[in-house]
C-alpha cells in the first residue's frame, strides 16, 4: 500500500530513463484507441508537468533537469516547424496540429512550467500559440489552425473547444498574461449552456452542438462545406437533437459510446475552468448539474465498464478524482475508489507503467500528469493481473 503521489515518483523515476538525452524528448504513442501516429510533443508536455511536480514535491534535481529537457524540446524548431502551432500527429489523411486538443495540451504544460520555473518567455510563446486561433464571438468557437498557419473549419468535437478553454483559463490567470486570452475564455463561458448539449441522463454529447439558432446553424453547415465534411457535421447536429446518436462513425463506434468515455474527460477541464473562474455563473446551472449527477452515479460507473475511451484512454478515475475533489463533491473515500477502478485495471506495480488493458500504454502512462492536481491519498497498485474493482 503506497499513496498516489509515491506511485507518481516511481513512474517518473521509470520515466527518466526513457527521455532522450540529445532532445529532451519523451517516447511518441499513438492517441490510444484512435491509433493516430503522433510525434513526441504531446508526451513531453505530460511528462514535464509531472517530473515538475516530483521535483516541487522531492527538490531532486534529477526531475528539474528532465522537466527543464522537456520544455526545451517544445522549444525546439522540430516541435514547431511552421512557426504557428505545435506538430502533434503524424498523418498524411489528418491535420498534423491535432485539431485544437493537441494545441491546449501544449498550451498547458509551457503554462505550468511558465510556473514552476519562472520563465515568462513561456507564457509569451503560450499566448503568442492561443491567439493564432481565430476564435468566432458569436458562435463562442475557435478555429484550429495548421502548422503553417493555414486556419481550418471550426472544430465541432466538444472537448477540443471545451479544453481549448481550459488551457486558455491557464494561461489567462498566469500574472504574465495579457487580458486578451482572458476575454475570450469568458465569452467561451458565458456561451457554454448554450453549446453544451446534456443527453437526458446527464451524459455530455460528444460533438459540438449549440442550442438551436438559425445564424449559429447556418454558420456550422457553412464550415462543413468548405472542410468537405458537411454531411458530417449537419449528421452530428440532427443526432444530438433526435437522440440518433448511435448512427454516426459507425465504423469507430457511435456517439454514445465516445461520449461516456469522454465524460470524466470534459468535467476534468470543467474543473480547470471552475478554478479559474469559480464565482461564473454557469457553474450553477442545471446544465453542468446534471452533469455532475450522472458522473456520480452508479449508472456512469456500470457504463464505463469495457469502453475503450475510459479507463485505458481517458484515465476515467484519475479524472473524476480531480472532479470530485474541485466540485467538493464526496469525500476521500470517493476519491479513492475511483483511483483504485483506474489502477486496478491499467497499472503495473512491476514497470511502474500503465501498461495493463489498453492499446497505448506510453501515452497513458504519459496521462499519468492528470493526477499531479489530485491531493495525495493511499492507494493500492498491488493487482493481479485479472484484478478489477
Amino acid at each position: 500500500m503506497g499513496t498516489l503521489h509515491d506511485t507518481l515518483f516511481q513512474a517518473a523515476s521509470v520515466a527518466l530513463d526513457e527521455q532522450d538525452s540529445a532532445t529532451g524528448a519523451m517516447p511518441a504513442g499513438h492517441n490510444g484507441p484512435w491509433g493516430d501516429p503522433e510525434t513526441p510533443v504531446r508526451n513531453t508536455g505530460h511528462w514535464a508537468i509531472t517530473f515538475l511536480e516530483c521535483y516541487e514535491r522531492t527538490g531532486e534535481d534529477r526531475f528539474r533537469e528532465a522537466a527543464e529537457d522537456a520544455v526545451s524540446y517544445l522549444l525546439r524548431p522540430e516541435a514547431r516547424p511552421g512557426g504557428a502551432t505545435f506538430h502533434h500527429r503524424q498523418s498524411t489523411d489528418k491535420d498534423r496540429c491535432n485539431g485544437l486538443i493537441g494545441q491546449a495540451w501544449t498550451i498547458e504544460a509551457l503554462v505550468v512550467a511558465a510556473d514552476g520555473f519562472d520563465r515568462p518567455d513561456l507564457i509569451e510563446l503560450a499566448e503568442e500559440v492561443f491567439l493564432t486561433h481565430p476564435f468566432e464571438e458569436d458562435l463562442a468557437a475557435w478555429h484550429p489552425v495548421e502548422l503553417d498557419g493555414t486556419v481550418q473549419p471550426i472544430d465541432m468535437t466538444f472537448n477540443h473547444q471545451l479544453w481549448f478553454a481550459a488551457a486558455g483559463g491557464l494561461l489567462a490567470d498566469h500574472p504574465k498574461s495579457g487580458d486578451a486570452v482572458d476575454r475570450q475564455v469568458r465569452r467561451y463561458l458565458d456561451e457554454l449552456e448554450a453549446n453544451l448539449n446534456v443527453m437526458d441522463n446527464g451524459l455530455v454529447y460528444h460533438p459540438f452542438k449549440p442550442d438551436f439558432d438559425v445564424w449559429k446553424y447556418g454558420r456550422i453547415f457553412y464550415e462543413g462545406v468548405k472542410a468537405g465534411i458537411a454531411y458530417t457535421m449537419v449528421l452530428g447536429v440532427l443526432s444530438g437533437m433526435f437522440g440518433n446518436d448511435d448512427g454516426a462513425e459507425s465504423s469507430e463506434g457511435g456517439w454514445t459510446e465516445k461520449s461516456i468515455g469522454y465524460h470524466s474527460f470534459n468535467l476534468y477541464a470543467f474543473a480547470l475552468l471552475r478554478e479559474v473562474y469559480p464565482n461564473h455563473p454557469v457553474w450553477r446551472t442545471n446544465a453542468i448539474q446534471r452533469t455532475l449527477a450522472y458522473a456520480t452515479s452508479p449508472e456512469y460507473v456500470e457504463d464505463l465498464e469495457g469502453n475503450p475511451y475510459g479507463y485505458p484512454y481517458n484515465v476515467s478515475g484519475i479524472e473524476m478524482a480531480y472532479v470530485l475533489e474541485t466540485f467538493d463533491l464526496g469525500d476521500e473515500s470517493d476519491r479513492h475508489r475511483w483511483l483504485e477502478r483506474q489502477f486496478s485495471r491499467t497499472y503495473d506495480a512491476e514497470s511502474n507503467r500503465m501498461t495493463r488493458n489498453n492499446p497505448d500504454p506510453t501515452t497513458l502512462t504519459a496521462r499519468l500528469y492528470e493526477a499531479t492536481r489530485v491531493s495525495d491519498v493511499e492507494i493500492s497498485t498491488d493487482f493481479e493481473t485479472g484484478d478489477e474493482i
